[in-house]
This record gives structure tokens, C-alpha cells and sequence, in this order.
């Protein structure tokens, strides 16, 4: 497995698996995969693939939480996992890659927000240094249900500390 940075001309791939996460129903609240133009917006730096075999099986970014100064070094952790390669470290890869480029790049807090019936998305999350920080009861909804979200965060010993 080779974990590289996201080109424009990965959009194809990379759109698929967001897709395959959106029709899933516990991957986030959007219901479509926005344009390239659009993701691109809001997912300025660090972007990542994850290419095993040739294809790419998975994909992580960060968001700037805040246009706000004093939230520079604050980002929200995306990671997706194509279906076929779930389960085989591809995810853990990504946001270990992640974490380590954004203290690189002076990030120090690290936020991700997941359903809990996303067990797979708590538990590596969790594997890679984030922990709990609270619930965010009937947040929004989506398909007619309301759902809650579980708030996760990293804080970096390297920067900030």
C-alpha cells in the first residue's frame, strides 16, 4: 500500500468512496457527493490516498474548522475506506499519515465527528490517539431520523504541547 497526496485527477475514485459512504447511511449527513470545485474549497491541504493494487482504497482530509486565526492549527479529520478494503488497515494508514502531516504542518487539535453506529470509525479513531470528548445529542438529521454524533479529538504532543 502506498499512501500519497489526493491530485485533482483522483476526484473519480475518490468520489466513489464518498458515494459508497454517503448511500451507507453512517458515514456523514450529506446526502450527495459535492463537486470537485466544492470539496476541493473546502478541503484546502492535506488530502491523502491510500493506492493498494493500483486502485485507490481509501482517502483522508482536513478541514479548517474556523476561518478565525486563533483555530489555524485546528482541523476536522475526514477518512473514508472503499468497501472492498475495509478492514484491512487501509484507514489506520490514512489517519496515522494524517496526524503526522498535520503536526507538520503545526496543527494541534485534531476533531472528528461520528455516529455511534459507526463502531469501525470510533474504534480507529481511537486506535490513533483520539478520545472522546462528548455527544451531540439529535445534531441533525438525516433520512427522516435524527442522529446523534460523537465528538472526538487529538491533541498533538508535539505542537502546542
Amino acid at each position: 500500500m502506498t499512501v500519497r497526496d489526493l491530485r485533482p485527477d483522483d476526484w473519480a475514485a475518490v468520489r466513489a468512496i464518498y458515494d459508497d459512504g454517503i448511500r451507507s447511511g453512517d458515514a456523514t449527513f450529506e446526502t450527495e457527493t459535492p463537486s470537485w470545485e466544492r470539496w476541493d474549497a473546502g478541503h484546502p491541504e492535506l488530502r491523502l490516498v491510500a493506492e493498494r493494487d493500483g486502485s485507490i482504497a481509501g482517502w483522508a482530509a482536513l478541514s479548517p474548522v474556523s476561518d478565525r486565526c486563533c483555530y489555524g492549527g485546528v482541523g476536522e479529520v475526514s477518512v473514508y475506506v472503499g468497501e472492498t478494503a475495509r478492514g484491512t488497515g487501509v484507514g489506520r494508514e490514512l489517519l496515522e499519515r494524517l496526524v503526522e502531516r498535520s503536526e507538520e504542518a503545526g496543527y494541534w487539535t485534531l476533531s472528528a465527528g461520528v455516529f455511534p453506529e459507526n463502531e469501525a470509525s470510533l474504534r480507529l479513531h481511537k486506535a490513533c490517539g483520539f478520545r472522546e470528548v462528548g455527544v451531540r445529542e439529535r445534531l441533525g438529521e438525516l433520512r427522516g431520523v435524527w442522529r446523534d454524533v460523537i465528538l472526538l479529538e487529538r491533541r498533538s504532543r508535539l505542537v502546542g504541547a
